[in-house]
Formats: structure tokens, sequence, C-alpha cells
């Protein structure tokens, strides 16, 4: 596996050979004819610097489909559970930061974080037939050259438009009882940090499919499944380590890593030293 890519703006297209990626600078964004999946391909979970990654994906028996928008406000990691929601078959736009302000949508970028105070959000807006349309013709367009950019270019405009101002499918926050099961997910969590949990099991306790699971965590609880039980594990790690005085690979076993060495590299890259300065 490569270095890990870091989705940025025109640099980043030249990274694919086959023409997967393509800058276009009208209306400022990158085109990925894959969604994620080049990206998976290429190099693995990488980074997302500021701006809206969105992705249009026919629904299987449907002439609508679903737009769906990532937004992050400062760099982040593309982890499997995001990146999940973006490796069906799909149409992908990356739009940098920088373009979204110039082209005078900033207000409309931020009021996706709903007013709260966090990196990044997700939400999904129906996909009418004709954008599934165009967001099809983006991955051969019918017209080449000059005229293939400018339609291009147009095309991904409308999309953004759509993501902006379109209509919200229902994908609001989980009602009573998915609550409940999302929070029985996370108390069995908390219970057992030694279990092997994998986003599957979570999953089907909770009933879900994975996708669906990923984005109903993230909605209820801020942040992704993935990401909870790994920060809770090294949280409890510390404190382990500071309070009880073990060893690290004693602590390590406490909250599920199999591996010292693994246990290691994330808590260094959580809190910044190895944890073997802790004790």
């Amino acid at each position: 596996m490569t270095s890990s890519l870091t989705i940025d703006e025109a640099g980043t297209a030249g990274r694919w050979a086959d023409g997967r990626a393509q800058w276009l600078e009208l209306p400022g964004c990158l085109l990925l004819r894959d969604g994620l999946r080049s990206i998976g391909e290429q190099a693995g979970p990488g980074r997302m610097k500021p701006g809206l990654l969105l992705s249009v994906a026919p629904e299987a028996g449907a002439s609508e489909g679903e737009l769906t928008v990532l937004a992050a406000r400062a760099p982040v990691s593309i982890e499997d559970p995001v990146a999940e929601s973006f490796g069906r078959p799909a149409t992908g736009l990356f739009f940098p930061h920088r373009s979204i302000v110039r082209l005078g949508l900033e207000a409309r970028f931020l009021a996706l974080f709903d007013g709260t105070l966090d990196h990044i959000a997700v939400v999904a807006v129906r996909a009418p037939p004709r954008l599934v349309v165009i967001a099809q013709d983006m991955l051969s367009p019918p017209i080449v050259g000059d005229g293939g950019r400018l339609l291009l270019g147009a095309h991904a405009t409308e999309i953004l438009a759509h993501a902006l101002f379109g209509r919200r499918a229902d994908r609001g926050p989980p009602a009573a009882p998915g609550r409940m099961r999302l929070q029985a997910v996370k108390d069995a969590i908390n219970a057992d940090l030694r279990h092997p949990w994998s986003i599957a099991e979570l999953a089907e306790c909770a009933g879900l499919g994975r996708r669906t699971f990923n984005q109903q965590f993230r909605m209820a609880f801020g942040v992704s499944a993935a990401d909870y039980l790994r920060n809770l594990r090294l949280d409890v790690a510390r404190e382990l380590l500071i309070h009880r005085q073990l060893s690290v690979t004693e602590a390590a076993y406490r909250v599920g890593y199999a591996h010292p060495a693994n246990f290691a590299t994330a808590f260094r890259k959580r809190f910044g030293h190895a944890p073997s300065r802790r004790r």
C-alpha cells in the first residue's frame, strides 16, 4: 500500500494515469469518475482538505438516486466508515474550500453543520432523475475537447446547486427506537472494550446495514463508531497506564489490542507520544 492520498485540488488529478480524476477549472472542482473507490485502490484511507465531497449514485430499481454530501471545514481523515458512504459506483466531485468561497457559497456551506462545532458533516439530498442522468453522462461525456470540459463544468455546477439547495433526504437524527438501539450498541462497547468489535458486528447488533449504521451512529453521537471505539480504548488505556501503573502490553490487552505495536502506534497518533512515557 502506498502512502495516504490527500484529496485537494488540481495536483491530485495527476495521481490517476487512467483518467478517473480530472480537474475542472470552472466551477473549480475535482471530478472523481469512480467516487472514492479509485482513492481506495490508489492509497487506502487518506486525508481530505476543507471543502465539499459529493457523490451521486442511482438507487437500484429507481429512476431517482441519492446525492451524498461530506462537508469538512478542517483537514479530516477519510476512514473506512466515511469512505463506505461513497464506495458505491458513483460520480464524485470535490470542491475545495477556496472554490466555495469564490462562488459566494460559504454561508450555505457552513449551514450544513447546523450550528455545531463539528469539523465534518454528512448529509443526503434526493437526486432527481435529471441529476442521475447528468452524473452518468459525466462518466462518459458525449462531447470531447473544450466543449466537453464546458459541459462537465456545467454538470458539476448543477450537482453543487442540488447539494447546497436541494431537498434533504429522510435521513435526520434516528427516531426514538433507532436511537435506543444505537445507545445499546454504544453501551455494549463501553462495557467490553476487550471484545474484538467489528463494524459489521456492531451494525448487526443495531439491526442495521453497515452503511446505515455508520451514518446513523455519526448523526446520533457526532463521531463514527470506529472513531468512538478507537478513542475510547486509547483514553481508557491512558488512564490504566497513569493510575493503575499497568505495563504497556497489559494496558493494550485490557482495551482490546491484540498487538502492542499496533496499540503503541495508535496511542502515539492520538496523544503525540509513546505509551511507555505515560508509565
